[in-house]
């Protein structure tokens, strides 16, 4: 008998269950589903499913029915439509592009409008865009493009480039991805200008105490903020940082690009009393920062450095760690800096520092003003 196809589409808020709540009933009446693809996007859910009724025990209206009873079950809106299927030309060729960068309005038309101009078809694709940052896969048949696939690479990476988007192509082996890194280099600070200015305003602490010192690209900041923060205890830091929350957004970007395959590192200007937790908290591969010696007798912060003790953080330095770390080439990481633009907070990660837990220790005496001012200083060079 020969098979008779439909396809299943259904959208609606999410759930525990849903698949469930959709398939069981379409296999209870013999709906054989030879394809499915289902996401979920801010809370909303899709799913599309081609469906082989050949050997349903009910007619197509009975069908339409059962899709009925599932719809008022659920609450998803779900259609039925007819589907032919195209029968495939000859070999497939593919690549897979990968775009990382800022995000703004525009960079999929580009990237699209580019790849129809060259008779490229877009077979599956994927993306995310979170606190500023965009990441995309896209699964392309170029077999029957116009131009040769090294003109193609040299074009899409002009027109990305152009709105600083790095792009990253695989020819070879595309469902087996290879390793690919996004390094986020923050100079800045991760404490929000406004709890910022509330904590200085609260506390005391000027302008000039955040940014006295040398420029962060020297370590006579680095040396003046440790300074600020002899003999703090570390359970006080402990606290401070375990109070801080993440946000929903840099969750689901850190997320996303873990299933999407990637592997992830923080470069900061903070102290790795900060920068290690963050990093045990989020799952991130790597994370560099500052490392301040501790006095293990009375577990507090030795601030009071010996001249060459600390070492510059140089980016280039640790990018080459990390690509021989990890087998890469420097095409392989993306870097997502403050330094090369002007974002408004932290790209990519965003925290969210508690000022009740901050300022209840300056209240207990516990946080002196002067390490407070350290503090706000270690957690990134502020820019005010």
């Amino acid at each position: 008998m020969q098979s008779m196809f439909y396809i299943v589409y259904g959208i609606g808020n999410d759930a525990v269950g849903l698949v469930g709540q959709i398939t069981i009933p379409i296999a209870e009446v013999r709906g054989n589903i030879v394809d499915m693809r289902q996401d979920v996007l801010h809370g909303l859910f899709t799913i599309y499913l081609v469906v082989d009724l050949k050997e349903a025990t009910v007619s197509i209206d009975e069908f339409e029915r059962v899709l009925k009873r599932i719809s008022e079950q659920t609450g998803l809106r779900l259609s039925l439509e007819k589907y032919t299927p195209v029968l495939a030309g000859g070999e497939k060729k593919n690549m897979l592009v990968t775009l990382v960068g800022k995000d703004k309005p525009g960079i999929i038309a580009a990237i699209t409008e580019k790849l129809g101009r060259y008779n490229i078809n877009i077979e599956t694709s994927e993306m995310v865009a979170r606190e500023a940052i965009f990441v995309m896969d896209l699964l392309l048949d170029v077999s029957g493009s116009s131009i040769p696939t090294e003109n193609l690479k040299t074009t899409v990476r002009e027109i990305m480039h152009s709105i600083k988007i790095n792009t990253m192509f695989q020819t070879e082996d595309v469902f087996n991805k290879k390793i690919k890194i996004v390094m986020f280099d923050i100079t800045g600070s991760f404490v929000d200008a406004a709890t910022l200015q509330e904590l200085m305003a609260q506390a005391s602490v000027s302008a000039q105490d955040l940014t006295r010192g040398q420029s962060q690209e020297d370590l006579g900041y680095v040396h003046a903020t440790a300074q600020y923060l002899e003999n703090l205890p570390l359970d006080v830091i402990t606290a401070i940082v375990d109070s801080i929350e993440i946000s929903r957004g840099t969750t689901e970007l850190l997320q996303s690009l873990k299933i999407m395959g990637y592997k992830i590192g923080l470069i900061s200007t903070g102290f790795s009393f900060f920068t290690t937790p963050i990093r045990d908290r989020l799952n991130l591969d790597y994370a560099f920062g500052y490392e301040l010696p501790v006095d293990d007798d009375s577990k507090t912060i030795i601030g009071d450095l010996p001249a060459g003790l600390l070492k510059p953080l140089d980016r280039s330095a640790v990018v080459k760690e990390v690509m021989q770390a990890e087998g890469v080439d420097q095409e392989d990481i993306t870097i997502i800096s403050d330094r090369e633009r002007d974002y408004p907070q932290s790209p990519g990660i965003r925290l969210h520092f508690n000022m009740k837990v901050i300022l209840d220790f300056m209240n207990q005496r516990v946080l002196s003003r002067d390490a407070l001012t350290g503090l706000l200083r270690s957690f990134g060079v502020p820019k005010l």
